[in-house]
């Protein structure tokens, strides 16, 4: 059965796409939060331990442990949030067989204000802080997935029902439902 995979810069919508498949029975699992469980086991911010997991144990290192998490599930529609770069990807195609990537993106002030109201502690103070995370992502890879994207999703002034008859239709297309 296919996996649906979602990628994006920060505030481009990952969470609300995944929120959406949820709501469809989909099993999400949030790579972010394997990152931030390993910042507060370290006692370091999120930002260092995704490039400290990434250094220490390579470039699939938040990939295989999500797949861990993965293999244990049993029986139902899989998302995985939050692929970094290329080898991520191909750690998930070589596991999972099947995998289909969703590519999200929206302009750097959209979201920064999407970030800046959604409160959690590692989201940038300003916009300037928002680009620097930005290339962060992109070095570890994000701008090479935009080539392997079986969608690109334009998140940019959609409504929420718009963005939800989005992430249907792709649903529809791959699970023919």
């Amino acid at each position: 059965m296919p996996v649906l995979c979602i990628t994006g810069l920060p505030g481009s919508g990952k969470s609300t796409v995944s929120g959406v498949l949820a709501e469809m029975g989909f099993r999400v699992f949030v790579m972010g939060d394997y990152v931030r469980a390993e910042a507060s086991r370290m006692g370091i911010s999120t930002d260092e331990a995704a490039t400290r997991l990434r250094v220490m144990y390579g470039s699939r290192a938040v990939a295989k442990l999500t797949l861990g998490d993965v293999a244990k599930f049993k029986g139902g529609r899989v998302a995985i949030e939050g692929l970094r770069s290329r080898e991520e990807y191909e750690a998930f195609r070589e596991a999972l067989g099947d995998v289909r990537l969703i590519f999200i993106v929206a302009s750097l002030k959209t979201r920064f204000s999407r970030l800046a109201s959604r409160g959690r502690p590692d989201d940038p103070r300003d916009p300037l802080d928002l680009m620097v995370r930005d290339y962060r992502e992109l070095a570890f890879g994000l701008a090479n997935l935009i080539s392997l994207a079986d969608y690109i999703i334009v998140n940019e002034g959609l409504s929420i029902d718009e963005l939800r008859d989005k992430v249907r239709g792709i649903v529809r297309e791959v699970y023919g439902d």
